[in-house]
């Protein structure tokens, strides 16, 4: 694998470096909240299946560090896969976000099943929840990974007017 910085243009772009930033930040809050959840263990030693164990010894391994970051690109890129997901996505798309009844509406999802897949969104890093405004928001790596997707599909969509009439024809 190439380095940071090495690879084709489209990994210079803004939003792949604005979901990179993002999914970076959600790693470290996860690290920092169980360093914190540490202080309050009885043993001083951590188990031998704890996450800073395990953190540990990926922190010095290349390899294990690059598949962790892999899983939580993929983990990110799953998540937002998902059609009904990338609604969701996709109608988060203003700063304070939106009201869960409205987006309820707009991606015609009851409340709960609305809460389980914000919950599997905020989980990847890609949205939040405002519980006292009972609002949802995209976080800058929803929103970079949505308007990537965005930007594909209108390329794919350019490239099949231009070329799939010939092929129909053909």
């Amino acid at each position: 694998m190439s380095g940071a910085g090495a690879g084709p243009e489209w990994v210079q772009s803004p939003e792949v470096a604005t979901v990179a930033e993002a999914l970076w930040l959600r790693v470290r809050d996860v690290v920092l909240a169980e360093r914190r959840l540490e202080r309050f263990a009885f043993d001083p030693e951590p188990a031998a299946g704890s996450l800073r164990r395990g953190l540990d010894a990926v922190a010095g391994d290349a390899e294990a560090l690059s598949g962790l970051a892999r899983d939580v690109a993929l983990r990110a890129v799953a998540a937002a896969a998902d059609p009904v997901n990338f609604r969701i996505l996709s109608s988060l798309g203003a700063p304070d976000g939106l009201a869960l009844g409205e987006l309820s509406g707009r991606v015609g999802l009851p409340p709960l099943a609305l809460a389980e897949r914000l919950g599997a969104l905020a989980q990847a890093g890609l949205a939040g929840r405002d519980l006292e405004r009972e609002r949802a928001f995209a976080t800058p790596a929803g929103r970079g990974l949505s308007g990537m997707v965005d930007a594909l599909a209108a390329r794919l969509n350019a490239r099949m007017k231009e070329e799939l009439p010939a092929l129909l024809d053909g």
